[in-house]
């Protein structure tokens, strides 16, 4: 007549909500994947996504450098193969993938044909990091823009590769920590009833 332990309650729960719902589990696993799906498939969904994927913490920053050393590399190999600086602008936009990007940078073109430089409108957003806005800003006033952008694109494709190294790195430790937290709720879940048990019959 001795009360459960809280974890075998719920380890029971869980095993016989699997057992008998197993179909309605994965009905809503697949449910939600599909929504999802249709959800950033809308405009708001897609903006609401593409925000979202800037802030993450951890994977943000790296999508957020990814980004901006495609931005940096496509508009250097784009001017340096003649296109007009407007026209580049164009064709980087669409690459960045990344509609909150995006925006920033039709701004940025609709602000260059405006006679404003280049750096200012990106610095202005807050959305690319200070320091690319500020070695544009100096190609900008030194005539070296195009090198100035391979650089950019350079740093940043070696901080992403650094912090990929990184991730990586500690990914096998943290899937043993968890496998460790679960296994050990398991065996805690079967060895509290039989502590429990003795305790009573002494």
């Amino acid at each position: 007549n001795a009360t459960l332990p809280l974890p075998t309650k719920i380890l029971i729960g869980l095993s016989d909500f699997l057992a008998t719902y197993w179909y309605l589990a994965i009905l809503l696993v697949g449910l939600t994947i599909y929504g999802f799906k249709r959800f950033i498939k809308t405009d708001k969904g897609k903006d609401f996504w593409d925000a979202f994927t800037l802030r993450a913490p951890i994977f943000g920053p790296l999508f957020r450098m990814l980004a901006v050393a495609r931005f940096s590399r496509t508009l250097a190999t784009l001017l340096a193969s003649g296109a007009p600086l407007l026209n580049s602008l164009e064709i980087v936009k669409n690459i960045v993938q990344n509609n909150v990007l995006m925006r920033v940078i039709e701004e940025t073109r609709t602000s260059v044909r405006e006679g404003q430089s280049l750096a200012e409108p990106l610095r202005r957003s807050g959305q690319f990091p200070p320091m690319m806005t500020h070695m544009i800003a100096v190609g900008e006033k030194t005539g070296e823009l195009e090198p100035m952008l391979n650089r950019v694109a350079d740093d940043f494709e070696g901080r992403v590769d650094t912090m990929v190294g990184t991730l990586t790195t500690l990914l096998e430790p943290i899937m043993i920590l968890v496998m460790g937290g679960v296994v050990s709720f398991i065996v805690m879940s079967i060895l509290l009833p039989i502590l429990q048990l003795n305790q009573l019959g002494a």
